[in-house]
């Protein structure tokens, strides 16, 4: 009892939302308000909780704002989902459109959105929830099944996946704009691929020419093709870092060559300059020393100064001479005339040695007054007559002469053999100081003479001793006694001062001395340096000591400075023999290219390259500058022999490379005569290759004239592919107004649609404008068009097609209906009631019908007793019908078929005949046919209409 009692108590105070029966549940969510914070929590477990389906419905039917729901779309099943879907998209108990707007805003349900753009009571409300959509799958079933056009377009334009665009153009069939906004993206994105590749094409192409361009063999053409490069690199848009990279090392690579050649034709041009005023720079070197000796001759006495200067002008100037005959041959006269010079002053710098080396004891003999020591010496320097005398040899002779006062002349005569001096010198000396005696009684030159004392203040003005010694002891030897008092004075005031500037320059020169010979001790005594850089330093010490002439001179400084410079010669002989070896070796290798070159010459072809002939000359020069230094005599002979090698190898090369230039004419001349022919640019440009082709299998002309030639005929070029350029030009603007036409064409007939068969005229115009315009030209778009062209007209004529198979069923009609009334008046008039039946007058029946209908009347009032033969008529023009409409036929008519085109071909002999010609006289033929059976009729009646319904 008490159980039962609890649970109709417990029956009695559940809430009805909690009943056992759903329907109680169900009717209970009506008393449920979703605005009261706890019943809208009833509602909302009822939604997720409860086990009816109604249940849930009846809780889903109340919750009508959907905010309330969306946090209960990840908890329920898809029930809810619907409820939130029916309330955005604007069903029944749907919020405001505003509101609805909003919240779209915040969705990020991909499923929810797309149900929104699809299902959206608004336009808007539509676009709104297309545009939170991400997922492109939901964008193209959008773009591809939204019923609204606009919608359809926005998510077209969102779709930019290659797989996308080509869906749409596929799937996108109800909307023929997003198809073609599709496939207008891909054809733009294919013809950008197309340009993007052909940069791409184009940049490697470049690379790879500039990569090319330092490694082949030079042409004056490569500057211009490695600016040429440059500027089209350029001119394309930027390209990734490690293209731009390896181009700009390609660049690199490319000018430095470019740079090095340059250096180098600059180099060969400074060396022809020098060789064009070799004659003058060998003249200024000999006249150079010749001034020298001269001015040695013409002192009273010479010491150590003077012949210290003679050897550094010496040295000096062979070292120039060495220069330009390594390089050049020097012509014959004027290696005479050098080797002259060079031997008269070797004579008087071995004189001046001989005398160093006795003037120790020429100073002993001379304290003694050793006459026969004296004599022994003299000899034995065997001085040089003309040269003029050092004080020691002077007062040697002077205490000779002292001794013997007259000397018989075979004793002079002796005394001129010991000294080693020719008897032509002797006379030439003779004959010189007779000269000497004239010129001094001869009248002097006062204006001459002005000039000279103004010329010797100015060089002791200037500080320069040596010029102003030779010449104040040239004006004096000349002048004694002949001056006038104020001249005289003058001169001795300039001596005064040559004197003054003398004993300074000795003042100055002692440190310099003290310094030089210091350096030197130290320099014999180090062993921290190689012997290269002794010896650089040696021979640079002796040049400075030698500088300093006899300024500050002294016999123990001299000595001392003789003893240290012994020594580094003795330390360094090892070094100079590897030296010696080393010319001997440099000198060998420049008489075995001596060799190679006469070989070359003797033996080189006539149709040799001029280009390989260059780098031959241009490397045996190289060869001969790197085998350096070699002996100075026989390198002068070898000097003479390159260069007549050389001369001889640059005529060769002159007269190819004139062969080159004339045969290089004929290719300009042609070329010109291509450029101002009327003939297509194409043909010309091919042929105009050609000639370019044959351009570069020949060597380099002259360097001005190559240069000529190749402007000639590359303007010429230009002129040809410029005309080719401009044909192509003008060919493919109307190639692209001839496709802007067909396009035209196209879209006017892909938006026409024939309604009539008179509207068959249209398509005809269109042909026949198609005609006109031609076929249309090879490639994508055109391959495109043709394609999309076909697809039309095919559709246009199963259109036309269509149409005329409507009007011929209908025409049918009319024909079968009156068929039909012959049957029957064939059958009436076998029972005595004969009726001729009228032709309609329609447009479906012609003269030739009415002729026909007359016939059958006529055939009917003479009825006979058989109908077979027209029975056996009705068949076989239903054969002939099917055989124009091509339809199947059975076996039984196989005969017939024979017959029927038998008959046609027989027909068709003279002329043939249109099919809706043939088809028309069949109609006719099938009128005048009777009187038939009506059995026979009623039997073939149906496929008759079969073949028209066919």
């Amino acid at each position: 009892m008490t159980g039962l009692l609890s649970r109709l108590t417990g029956r009695l105070f559940t809430p009805r939302w909690q009943h056992a029966n759903p329907a109680i549940r169900s009717a209970a969510t009506d008393q449920l308000d979703p605005e009261i914070p706890d019943q809208r929590k009833i509602l909302e477990t009822l939604i997720l909780e409860d086990d009816a389906l109604e249940v849930r419905h009846a809780a889903l039917t109340r919750m009508q704002s959907p905010e309330r729901l969306l946090p209960l779309l990840d908890r329920a099943d898809g029930l809810v989902r619907e409820r939130l879907i029916e309330l955005l998209s604007g069903g029944q108990d749907a919020p405001s459109l505003l509101s609805r707007e909003q919240l779209v805003e915040r969705l990020d349900d991909s499923e929810l959105l797309s149900a929104v753009a699809s299902r959206g009571d608004n336009q808007q409300l539509r676009l709104t929830a297309l545009s939170r959509l991400e997922d492109e799958e939901a964008l193209i079933h959008q773009a591809c099944h939204n019923t609204i056009a606009a919608v359809r377009h926005a998510a077209a334009a969102r779709i930019t996946s290659q797989a996308g665009l080509e869906r749409l153009v596929r799937d996108a069939k109800r909307d023929r704009h997003v198809q073609r906004q599709a496939r207008d993206t891909l054809a733009q994105r294919r013809a950008d691929a197309q340009q993007a590749d052909a940069l791409a094409a184009s940049r490697d192409n470049l690379l790879r020419q500039m990569e090319k361009l330092p490694r082949q063999a030079w042409e004056d053409s490569v500057p211009s093709r490695y600016r040429s490069l440059l500027r089209e690199w350029e001119r394309l848009p930027a390209a990734d870092y490690e293209i731009q990279q390896r181009f700009e090392e390609a660049r690199q690579q490319a000018h430095k060559v470019i740079s090095d050649h340059e250096a180098r034709e600059e180099a060969i041009r400074a060396h022809e300059r020098l060789s064009a005023n070799l004659n003058t720079h060998l003249e200024e070197i000999l006249s150079a020393v010749d001034q020298a000796r001269e001015d040695l001759y013409s002192r009273d006495c010479v010491n150590d100064h003077d012949f210290a200067s003679l050897q550094a002008q010496r040295r000096l100037q062979g070292e120039r001479w060495s220069e330009l005959t390594d390089q050049f041959s020097a012509p014959a006269e004027l290696l005479e005339r050098q080797q002259r010079l060079q031997q008269q002053l070797q004579d008087a710098l071995d004189a001046w040695h001989r005398h160093q080396l006795c003037q120790g004891e020429l100073d002993a003999a001379l304290v003694d007054n050793d006459i026969d020591q004296l004599r022994r010496l003299e000899s034995e320097v065997a001085w040089p007559a003309g040269l003029p005398q050092t004080a020691s040899l002077s007062a040697v002779r002077q205490a000779i002469s002292a001794a013997q006062p007259e000397e018989p002349e075979e004793a002079a005569q002796e005394q001129d053999a010991l000294d080693g001096s020719p008897a032509q010198d002797a006379e030439s000396a003779d004959a010189s100081r007779e000269g000497d005696g004239t010129a001094r009684k001869a009248s002097l030159d006062l204006d001459a003479l002005d000039a000279e004392l103004a010329r010797l203040e100015a060089d002791l003005d200037a500080g320069k001793l040596k010029p102003a010694s030779r010449l104040h002891r040239s004006l004096r030897d000349r002048t004694e006694g002949q001056l006038d008092n104020a001249r005289q004075t003058r001169l001795r005031q300039l001596g005064a001062r040559v004197a003054e500037l003398r004993d300074w320059q000795n003042f100055v020169a002692a440190p310099k001395r003290e310094q030089l010979l210091e350096a030197i001790t130290t320099l014999s005594e180090r062993d921290d340096i190689s012997d290269e850089q002794r010896d650089r330093q040696h021979q640079q010490l002796i040049q400075q000591w030698r500088e300093l002439g006899d300024a500050a001179a002294s016999r123990d400084a001299s000595q001392a400075f003789r003893t240290a410079s012994d020594a580094i010669k003795l330390r360094l002989r090892d070094y100079r023999e590897s030296r010696k070896q080393l010319r001997e070796y440099n000198l060998a290798m420049r008489e075995a290219l001596c060799e190679q070159l006469e070989s070359l010459n003797g033996h080189a072809m006539d149709d040799a390259d001029p280009d390989s002939l260059r780098q031959i000359r241009d490397r045996a020069r190289e060869e001969w500058r790197r085998h350096t230094p070699v002996p100075a005599g026989p390198g002068r002979q070898l000097s003479h022999r390159f260069g007549e090698a050389l001369t001889a190898l640059q005529g060769l090369i002159d007269s190819r490379a004139g062969q080159i230039a004339a045969a290089k004419q004929a290719l300009v001349d042609a070329v010109e005569a291509l450029a101002n022919e009327d003939s297509p640019a194409r043909a010309r440009a091919e042929q105009a290759k050609a000639l370019q082709s044959r351009w570069r299998e020949m060597g380099r002309a002259p360097k001005g004239e190559e240069q000529r030639l190749w402007a000639a005929f590359r303007a010429a070029c230009d002129r040809i592919f410029a005309a080719r350029d401009q044909d192509r030009e003008d060919r493919d603007s109307r190639e692209q107004a001839r496709l802007d036409q067909w396009q035209a064409l196209i879209e006017r007939l892909d938006s026409w649609e024939p309604e009539t068969l008179e509207d068959a005229a249209l398509l005809d115009d269109a042909l026949k404008e198609a005609d006109t315009l031609g076929p249309l030209p090879r490639g994508k778009r055109g391959d495109g068009m043709r394609r999309r062209w076909t697809g039309i007209l095919k559709r246009r004529e199963q259109r036309l097609d269509e149409l005329h198979a409507l009007q011929l069923r209908e025409e049918w009609q009319q024909w079968r209906d009156l068929l039909e009334q012959h049957a029957v008046a064939d059958a009436s008039a076998r029972n005595g009631d004969v009726q001729d039946v009228e032709l309609p007058n329609t447009s479906a029946f012609d003269d030739n019908s009415r002729q026909a209908n007359a016939a059958r009347n006529q055939m009917r009032q003479a009825l006979p007793s058989n109908c077979s033969a027209a029975n056996e008529r009705l068949a076989e023009l239903r054969v002939h019908l099917a055989i124009l409409f091509e339809a199947p036929l059975g076996s039984e008519d196989e005969s017939r078929r024979l017959t029927v085109q038998v008959a046609r071909i027989n027909q068709q002999l003279g002329e043939r005949m249109e099919r809706e010609e043939e088809l028309d006289e069949v109609l006719d033929a099938l009128l005048a046919n009777g009187p038939l059976d009506w059995d026979a009729w009623q039997t073939e009646l149906p496929r008759f209409d079969a073949l028209f319904n066919h």
